[in-house]
């Protein structure tokens, strides 16, 4: 049923098996050339900065228009509906997404 696979084949196959593995002649990092990145640059203070100034900014402004939009006494109106949508849609990004993008 199975036919059996010629000496040479097998031997060709293991030694490019073990070449694969070879790391002689390849340029091997030493671990210690690796730059160390938990020590935050300079640059990611400024953006730290940025994203927080966005977040408190928007914040205020999308709680305030959420909070006008719900006291709103008057016929629910289909723009009150978008702005709605609209507040609640980047309050998701403000709460959820920045944050995650200030973190990594």
């Amino acid at each position: 049923m199975f036919q059996e696979t010629p000496p040479d084949v097998e031997v060709d196959c293991d030694q490019q098996f073990w070449d694969y593995f070879n790391m002689e002649g390849t340029s091997i990092v030493n671990v210690t050339d690796v730059v160390d990145t938990t020590i935050p640059a300079p640059e990611q203070g400024f953006v730290v900065g940025v994203y927080s100034a966005l977040l408190a900014a928007g914040a205020v402004g999308n709680v305030g228009v959420f909070a006008s939009l719900m006291r709103s006494r008057r016929r629910k109106s289909r723009v009150n509906l978008l702005m709605t949508h609209l507040v609640v849609a980047d309050m998701i990004v403000l709460f959820i997404v920045i944050p995650l993008e200030v973190s990594s």
